[in-house]
């Protein structure tokens, strides 16, 4: 499983058309394959800073993710209502690593677009 950890800073005047694009956004993810969770969160310290949490079965599935024309579309409408870039950190569970596979750096670093 890979999961993966973004943090957005919006633009406070913005903030409201950015939760209608990640709403749009979570329901076309939920529906790719090889999703298993996608959820974005407000921050209660910075009602500005939103964390996206996204778990997927493999890393080929989070690449399909990245080539959609929804997540392309996502990320030209997002860019003109951030604060700063988007931070993002993708995780491999070692439960994605079988026990008769040696647990390699390879095995556990998924290629990741960055965006």
């Amino acid at each position: 499983m890979i999961m993966v950890q973004s943090t957005f800073q919006l633009d406070a005047k913005h903030k409201k058309a950015v939760i209608d694009l990640m709403k749009k956004m979570t329901q076309m993810c939920r529906e790719e394959r090889g999703c298993l969770s996608y959820e974005y969160y407000e921050g209660l310290t910075d009602s500005c800073q939103i964390i996206l949490l996204q778990e997927w079965e493999n890393a080929d599935c989070l690449q399909e993710h990245y080539q959609t024309d929804h997540m392309a579309d996502f990320l030209d409408n997002l860019s003109k209502f951030l604060e700063s870039p988007v931070a993002t950190r993708s995780y491999a569970s070692r439960e994605s690593v079988t026990p008769n596979t040696p647990a390699t750096d390879a095995l556990l670093k998924p290629e990741q677009t960055i965006h």
